[in-house]
């Protein structure tokens, strides 16, 4: 019995340890502690592939504060490109991020562009979206869970684990200064 609960207490000790999401963020800070570099656990091949990093620097001639959510959806590599008259192939220039919150609310930025990359093997295309966070985007997406997105109308669901994890890296990162 007493092996059947220091079972039960390891196990209920390694789910809390694992909903602890800010001691998941990567943390870098500068030898002269000015410049600090946060980013959320990101792996390109998981579905939704989105990140929450954060960048500032407390030098009092170089300040900044950069704080974003990337965006990333991967796709067919043939829809980042059009026909060129020469029957070559341009890239295309895309905008337009959509995040859909799970109140039915939107955040639409219709003028963001859309960058595009490749996969190592080449084989598929990557559109991602650099969105810079505002006071009024992080309460959003610190209070609100996103259920979809979409980049230049190409749209990816997001799962609800994903997007709790989201939330809380936004939490974290804010209160990170």
């Amino acid at each position: 019995m007493k092996g059947a609960i220091l079972l039960f207490m390891f196990a209920f000790l390694q789910t809390a340890h694992g909903q602890d999401y800010c001691k998941l963020i990567k943390t870098e800070i500068s030898d002269d502690k000015t410049l600090y570099d946060y980013t959320s656990p990101y792996d390109p091949q998981k579905v939704p592939a989105v990140r929450v990093t954060r960048k500032y620097s407390t030098d009092p001639d170089a300040g900044f504060d950069n704080f974003s959510v990337i965006f990333q959806i991967t796709g067919n590599l043939d829809d980042i490109y059009t026909k060129s008259l020469d029957g070559g192939q341009v890239e295309k220039e895309e905008k337009s991020l959509v995040v859909e919150f799970d109140d039915k609310t939107k955040l639409v930025e219709d003028a963001i562009p859309v960058s595009h990359d490749v996969t190592d093997d080449r084989m598929q295309s990557i559109r991602l979206v650099y969105y810079p966070l505002t006071e009024t985007t992080v309460k959003d997406l610190a209070s609100k869970k996103i259920v979809k997105f979409s980049l230049a109308g190409v749209e990816q669901n997001v799962a609800a684990d994903s997007a709790t994890a989201i939330q809380h890296y936004v939490q974290c990162m804010k209160a990170m200064k």
